[in-house]
């Protein structure tokens, strides 16, 4: 949510044109099997439930959610697909995410949104996947990052 709203007002703020299509292979839920998602978090979940995003779609973006509930705890993976004509936003995130601390080894580029490492952004050309736990290790959510990463499209 905060990396959505960090985007939003660079999207605004760059003036990126109205131009989009929804990007084929959209669906957050499909990156990680409920079993994954359930070893991530450390009990049994449910199903996961989509959230479209659109709200980007305006700006060359395509973003959907995809939620894990099991007892207090949640996982959250967010796919953002940029489209040509958001190259400059993606630029922009890139330069954002270089100035955080690195997590080597996944995707193209990927950083801590901040040091309680509850949240990981990984970038794999114009696809961001972002994954967001709390109250388990930082090794869970690179373990989830790269399931994610493998079925990215």
């Amino acid at each position: 949510m905060r990396l959505q709203l960090t985007i939003g007002a660079l999207v605004l703020a760059i003036g990126i044109p109205a131009i989009a299509a929804a990007a084929p292979d959209s669906n957050a839920c499909a990156l990680l099997t409920r079993e994954e998602a359930s070893a991530a978090v450390g009990s049994k979940v449910g199903e996961g439930k989509l959230t479209a995003g659109g709200s980007m779609a305006a700006a060359g973006i395509d973003v959907s959610g995809c939620s894990f509930s099991g007892g207090s705890k949640d996982l959250s993976v967010s796919l953002w697909r940029f489209s040509p004509s958001a190259q400059q936003t993606l630029e922009v995130y890139r330069g954002l995410c270089r100035k955080k601390e690195q997590a080597a080894g996944l995707g193209d580029l990927a950083c801590w949104y901040n040091a309680s490492h509850n949240e990981l952004q990984v970038l794999k050309g114009s696809a961001l996947v972002i994954v967001e736990l709390r109250g388990r290790s930082p090794d869970a959510l690179t373990t989830v990052a790269k399931q994610a990463l493998a079925r990215l499209k």
